[in-house]
């Protein structure tokens, strides 16, 4: 499921956003810097992409459709302007439709109580705030063949439905109201800690010959949380289910490499060039990343097209519902907010990129014995070591033997002779 996560999670799950770390000596959950870290001002990418990148054609790659532009103009007001304190009730169809922009700080931030409990209240809040907008729907179709009756109260909602040309509209809509949460925060941060990583992964993608521009795919899947856990089982920033992860990556109880987003971005190059291989184009490969290839290519088939926008328009699947059919366009939006990040937030700082060593462990370890040997906080070498899990961390099992374990890059020497002091 990828961010910005909308306000009705089923009633049993809750948004990875609001998931607590139950390991209290894990870091799985911390936004943290690493000791000796330096912030720099953010910089544009290059995005510049050699001649056979997949799907280069000299043009600008990920140029927004006309068709799209309105979505994505929603999804960058979603990323800029509002915060994470507030619910933008609006229409699933027509994302740009917004009918009101609601303060929810009070189920944000009240500490008291459970995440649970919050997220029920707040959605039995969400609930009421749509059913009143409903009632004004049900109003203007009640008076849309009589423009001249409407009540001036209504009469902006009227006009927000200038451009839609159907049946009822009005009463049709009231089946679409949905609630989206504001994510300035969570992308100001999300830009903050994949400084770390950016141009290890533009590496990456550049070797599977991948366009650049999907290296910003994180911040639509996770915002960039490492702690990003999904109840359904998706995990990490690139947002990995345990069963597409196991065929790319290591996953057991002692490691977990969704979670580290260096070998995931590795997987994920491969999955996302699988899609343009067998899909044929960036937007429906981008799109089957969320909605899985085989729905992808079923969509294809059903209409006989490979325009995405086409079927954005008209396919209908239980499947292919908010979230697959506006990926691509939050994707696009990511883009250009990067582009145009002076103009939505003036100064960003980032952190800088991780510069590290690694060295295959001979015997099994103890997490808590090996930073000791590096002379490092266990945060801190946690935080390098991000594919390790809760238990490897807390110390109930070892790090396992022959793991890359990645230490500061003056610290290798140190480390390696700190370790067979250790171990003997």
């Amino acid at each position: 499921m990828p961010l910005p996560y909308p306000l009705e999670p089923i009633e049993d799950e809750l948004p990875p956003w609001q998931e607590q770390v139950r390991d209290p000596k894990s870091v799985h959950g911390y936004f943290e810097l690493l000791q000796g870290s330096q912030l720099r001002e953010m910089e544009l990418p290059n995005f510049h992409n050699p001649p056979d990148t997949l799907g280069y054609s000299g043009e600008p790659t990920f140029a927004v459709p006309a068709a799209l532009v309105r979505r994505v103009d929603f999804w960058k007001k979603i990323y800029t302007h509002f915060t994470n304190s507030q619910a933008v009730l609006h229409d699933s169809d027509y994302p740009e439709i917004i009918y009101e922009v609601v303060d929810i700080s009070r189920f944000t931030s009240d500490n008291t109580l459970s995440p649970r409990r919050r997220i029920k209240l707040l959605q039995r809040f969400l609930k009421a705030e749509k059913e009143k907008i409903v009632q004004k729907l049900l109003e203007l179709h009640s008076s849309a063949s009589m423009p001249h009756t409407i009540r001036l109260e209504l009469f902006s909602i009227f006009k927000l439905f200038e451009r839609v040309n159907e049946p009822n509209k009005f009463l049709m809509a009231t089946q679409r109201v949905r609630a989206q949460t504001g994510q300035r925060d969570g992308i100001v941060q999300g830009f903050l800690y994949g400084g770390r990583y950016f141009s290890k992964m533009m590496e990456i993608f550049e070797k599977k010959k991948i366009p650049k521009e999907l290296t910003r795919l994180p911040l639509v899947e996770s915002a960039f949380n490492l702690a990003a856990r999904s109840k359904v089982g998706a995990s990490g920033i690139w947002q990995f289910m345990r069963s597409t992860g196991k065929r790319f990556l290591r996953i057991d109880r002692a490691v977990d490499e969704r979670n580290d987003p260096i070998a995931a971005t590795w997987a994920a190059a491969e999955l996302l060039r699988q899609n343009y291989e067998i899909l044929g184009t960036w937007p429906l490969a981008i799109t089957a990343y969320n909605h899985g290839r085989e729905g992808m290519a079923k969509a294809v088939r059903v209409l006989a097209t490979t325009d995405l926008v086409e079927i954005i328009r008209r396919y209908r699947s239980k499947t292919f519902g908010f979230a697959s059919s506006n990926f691509y366009a939050e994707f696009l939006a990511i883009l250009e907010v990067e582009r145009e990040y002076k103009k939505y937030f003036g100064k960003l700082l980032v952190d800088s990129p991780l510069r590290f060593e690694e060295f295959a462990l001979p015997e099994d370890a103890k997490f808590e014995a090996l930073a000791l040997a590096c002379s490092l906080s266990e945060r801190e070498l946690a935080i390098l070591n991000s594919a390790l899990t809760d238990a490897v961390i807390a110390g109930r099992i070892p790090v396992p033997r022959g793991y890359l374990l990645r230490v500061p890059s003056d610290k290798l020497q140190p480390c390696k002779a700190g370790y067979r002091n250790v171990a003997s």
